[in-house]
C-alpha cells in the first residue's frame, strides 16, 4: 500500500470545553491531530468558549468506550 493510500492513525483525544459560569466539560474526541480534535469540538461548541487538549485515552480504553473516529463523547 502506498503512502498515499495510508489513512492517517487516529488517537483519541480528551478536549476540556470551559465556558464562563459553567463547569468545565471533557470530551473524547478520535482524531488524527490536536487541530483535527479542537476543530471537530469548535464546530459544535458555542461562541464564547474556550477548548484545550487535556490528554488522551489509551487504545484499550478507546475499545472499551466504543469510541468511533468523528464521534465526540462526553466523559
Amino acid at each position: 500500500m502506498s503512502a498515499k493510500g495510508k489513512k492517517a492513525k487516529r488517537q483519541a483525544y480528551l478536549v476540556a470545553v470551559a465556558q464562563r459560569r459553567e463547569a468545565v466539560r471533557t470530551y473524547a474526541v478520535m482524531a488524527a491531530s490536536e487541530a483535527e480534535a479542537l476543530a471537530a469540538l469548535g464546530a459544535h461548541a458555542a461562541e464564547n468558549v474556550r477548548l484545550q487538549v487535556v490528554g488522551g485515552l489509551s487504545r484499550d480504553m478507546v475499545r472499551r468506550l466504543k469510541l468511533k473516529p468523528g464521534e465526540l463523547r462526553l466523559v
